[in-house]
This record gives C-alpha cells, sequence and structure tokens, in this order.
C-alpha cells in the first residue's frame, strides 16, 4: 500500500514529540483536542474501502487535503447513554468538532464540517492505547468540489453541502496519553438521497496527530 510523503512525515515528527513529550495529565479526563490533518482521495465507495486496505490495494487518487479540528467534550443525551449501556458502551465520551481543510490537487477548496464524534473507552496492549470512533454530521465546500462524484444522471452536478462522516481509530501511548495519532475516513456524501442525491461526494484515508487537554 502506498503512502504519500505528507503521511510518512507527518508519523515522523509524531514520533519525535512522542521520544521528547512528558503528559501533564491523562487523556481520560481530557475535554478538548486539536487534531492536524493530511489526507488522500481514495476510489472507493465507503464500504469498499476495507476491503481495499486489507487487500493492500488502495486506490489512492491524485487528491488531498490539510486541515485542523478542534473538539470539545459535551453531555451524553440520556437516551443515548442508556443505548451504549445496553451494548456495553457505556464508558463511551461525546464530542463537538469543528474541522476546516483546504484541498489540492484535484480541486482546491475550502471545506468545514462540525459532527458529533463518538469515542469508546480505551482498551490498552502492552502500553498501547487504542479506541474507537465514529462521527455524524454536515460539511460545506467554499467551492466547487471538482473531485468529488456527480449523480449519474447528471455526472458534471456538484454539490457544495452534503452530510458528512467520520470512521476512525486512535491510538496513543499509555506513558503519554495526551498525544495521539489517527487514522479516520473522511466521508462525504448525500445521505442516500436525503441531503443531496444518491452517488455524489468522495472518500479520503486520514491520518491526524492530536494533543488533547
Amino acid at each position: 500500500m502506498r503512502l504519500s510523503k505528507a503521511v510518512v512525515y507527518q508519523g515522523l515528527l509524531a514520533g519525535a514529540m512522542l521520544s521528547g513529550l512528558s503528559a501533564s495529565h491523562a487523556a481520560d479526563t481530557a475535554q478538548q483536542s486539536v487534531t492536524f490533518y493530511h489526507g488522500h482521495g481514495v476510489d472507493a465507495d465507503l464500504l469498499g474501502i476495507p476491503k481495499q486496505i486489507f487487500q493492500g490495494d488502495v486506490k489512492w487518487e491524485d487528491s488531498y487535503f490539510e486541515g485542523v479540528s478542534y473538539a470539545q467534550s459535551m453531555p451524553m443525551p440520556d437516551l443515548l447513554n442508556r443505548a451504549l449501556d445496553w451494548v456495553y458502551l457505556s464508558d463511551s465520551t461525546l464530542r463537538l468538532e469543528g474541522l476546516l481543510i483546504q484541498h489540492r490537487g484535484m480541486q482546491h477548496n475550502l471545506e468545514t464540517s462540525f459532527a458529533y464524534m463518538l469515542h469508546t473507552d480505551y482498551l490498552e496492549l502492552s502500553g498501547l492505547r487504542l479506541r474507537a470512533g465514529a462521527g455524524l454530521g454536515l460539511s460545506y465546500a467554499f467551492g466547487t468540489p471538482t473531485y468529488e462524484d456527480g449523480p449519474k444522471d447528471n455526472p458534471e452536478k456538484r454539490y457544495r453541502f452534503q452530510n458528512y462522516n467520520a470512521y476512525e481509530i486512535e491510538s496513543s501511548l499509555a506513558d503519554y496519553p495526551n498525544l495521539a495519532l489517527a487514522f479516520r475516513v473522511h466521508h462525504r456524501s448525500g445521505m442516500y438521497g436525503v441531503i443531496a442525491p444518491r452517488h455524489v461526494g468522495s472518500n479520503f484515508l486520514t491520518l491526524g496527530l492530536r494533543y488533547q487537554f
């Protein structure tokens, strides 16, 4: 699987910071986070991405973005808390995330997204902490998102306002819990015709460097 240079550089930067940073307090109690992202477009629908990853045959395209997000902890609604408790995920946390990114390559526009992000509790494995996250929100492109797919009946049509989903795996070291790497799928779509026509949108695989405080 080919990785862009920016992803490699970001991984090296994270390693250097991990080697020299001492944690001030545990990420479990962190209420806020800032994350810097690099994204790389993939030619796949949302359900086809895991297959490409596991087969080692990700169909990268020449579309990229860099961006930054800020997330703030939010109180868990009682109904959602009960549902999570029913599936043994009662220790999950909820955050509201705002994201601003700049596209380059096959499109050159700003994009902003706002989403509620739900994260599971941490799974610790020999000093490595892992947790999964999923987000649902809205996204707006400032300009024409030329890289994205158009509807089948009008392939040249583009839609600025779309549904936004995020699916991620976050990893950190137990000794440095405030600093983490987040591997995320950045997904824009019409939400099966609810917001925009079916079959529109785009998918990016992203790597994020996250500081939690």
